[in-house]
């Protein structure tokens, strides 16, 4: 064995303890999945005998002197840290070779297989293939009040006192678990939203525990998240959510005056220390909250400050970019321009460099796009994803509240967002002006529907991020290869 390859170090998630769990999907304020199944990278049981080669796409990025982070966009997802003499034996594949041409021993056979499961190396002539996996949960936006505590400027409700009533979401529960079983899902979850759902909390645990009956009767794996405002949880809510395991999104879009600018009550009150008081309460009854950022051009500089709260305090989070819609209208100081949000997003990246967590940001800090696993399109909107209002009407998507399709009554919700044609249309992104020959197509998905279609009146182009998502994603893949640095647990 040569000297170089006895000191080569290759480092993969698998290198983390309990890294898989470390891969956090956080959508949940919109229509991502949340726990669709993972695309599979190859994993090897011994290697290949023919030649290898170099994947063309590959990106390399140096994170010091001594290693680099590996990423195959083309390919299935995973990021894999090299230093020096394993790099070196990576480049040794720009000349197609043999396993046993490039390495001698088992140490270097050891970083050929890391490499060739992480598809930055492949087969002659057999370059990595995205593998989409079939989504296996259905997941609702059930409604369940129109009424809400707060007034957000770019808040997308028309805001009323009406409620879902507990007969209407037991028809909708019911319609849900139909439709699940029908169309082949294994697994149900359900976003209980509004307004702020809290509101109606004695319906929504109502509900809850009805759809807990009902999805165990049919064989359907169920799991649910409040998401909130987090102004009116109380002890004895927090209590309860934590006994049916129901999680807890908050949506904190600054510390202090910085979220009060853009989340102010319905009286213009600050509801900042209502919600710290909120995350405190639910993180002392173990409850650990899941904390939404929606960035504006009001809270910009106020990202990396509301990030460092959250690190500090071991709470995943996501970021999310502003999109517009006719409440939002009237609003002109919430549009951003790309460099001011580039600066934002950078700035908030320095400080998870500072406080790395042991979780990958790859799935939570990249608006609708994600690093982990290869995607069609960006959300589950016309496929996966279906919303009910408090009326027991379908809708697509829950930016579009107004567009409904039908009655849970009368009809298979999956169904019914599926054949609708005159709604939002969630193109692949193979089907997108702009996005077809883009390395990225795969991981940002053409962005945000709804949004591309505000903003251009298409749903045929990439999104109006796009510029935004290419600067921001190599400096991501920079922090997952930073955190397996810090975390692995393995010599790879």
């Amino acid at each position: 064995m040569s000297p170089a390859e006895a000191s080569a170090i290759a480092l993969t998630d698998s290198d983390v303890a309990n890294g898989g769990d470390l891969m956090v999907h956080n959508c949940e304020d919109c229509a991502c999945a949340v726990s669709g199944e993972r695309s599979t990278r190859r994993q090897l049981s011994e290697l290949p005998t023919v030649e290898l080669v170099r994947a063309a796409e590959v990106l390399q990025i140096a994170l010091d002197d001594e290693y680099r982070v590996l990423f195959n966009p083309a390919g299935n997802g995973g990021v894999v840290v090299v230093n020096r003499p394993a790099h070196g034996i990576f480049e040794s594949f720009g000349t197609p070779r043999t396993a046993a041409d490039a390495v001698t021993d088992a140490r270097g056979r050891g970083i050929v297989t890391r490499l060739l499961e992480q598809g930055v190396i492949h087969e002659r002539d057999h370059p990595p293939v995205p593998q989409f996996q079939d989504s296996t949960e259905l997941t609702a936006w059930l409604h369940v009040t129109n009424a809400c505590n707060l007034r957000c400027p770019y808040c997308y409700v028309h805001k009323s006192q009406e409620h879902m009533g507990d007969e209407v979401g037991r028809e909708a529960v019911d319609a849900l678990v139909r439709s699940a079983r029908a169309n082949g899902f294994r697994s149900l979850r359900l976003k209980y939203a509004g307004g702020e759902a809290s509101l109606n909390s004695a319906v929504l645990l109502a509900l809850h525990d009805y759809a807990a009956q009902q999805a165990a009767s049919s064989g359907i794996e169920l799991s649910a998240v409040l998401l909130s405002n987090g102004v009116a949880i109380s002890e004895r809510l927090a209590g309860e959510l934590r006994q049916r395991d129901i999680r807890v999104m908050i949506s904190l879009d600054g510390i202090g005056a910085a979220h009060d600018a853009q989340r102010p009550t319905v009286n213009g009150r600050p509801s900042s220390p209502m919600v710290s008081r909120t995350i405190d309460r639910l993180v002392r009854c173990g409850l650990r909250p899941h904390l939404s950022i929606t960035i504006t051009n009001r809270n910009l500089a106020a990202v990396a400050e509301v990030v460092r709260f959250a690190l500090e305090r071991d709470l995943t989070f996501s970021l999310n970019f502003f999109r517009d819609n006719d409440c939002a209208a009237s609003f002109a100081d919430l549009q951003y321009q790309e460099r001011e949000m580039i600066t934002g997003v950078l700035d908030a990246f320095a400080v998870i460099g500072e406080l790395l967590p042991s979780w990958s940001v790859l799935g939570a800090v990249l608006d609708r796009g994600q690093l982990l696993q290869p995607r069609r399109r960006s959300c589950g909107v016309g496929d996966d994803y279906v919303v009910i209002d408090q009326h027991g009407q379908v809708a697509k998507c829950h930016m579009e509240l107004g567009a409904t399709l039908g009655d849970v009554r009368t009809m298979d919700p999956v169904q019914a967002i599926r054949r609708d044609t005159s709604g939002v249309r969630n193109l692949l992104a193979d089907q997108k002006d702009g996005c077809r020959t883009c390395s990225w197509r795969n991981w940002c998905s053409g962005g945000c529907s709804v949004a591309t279609f505000r903003a251009t009146g298409r749903f045929d182009v990439r999104s109006p991020n796009c510029n935004i998502y290419r600067a921001i994603y190599p400096e991501a893949l920079k922090l997952e290869g930073r955190r397996l640095l810090k975390f692995a647990t393995a010599p790879g």
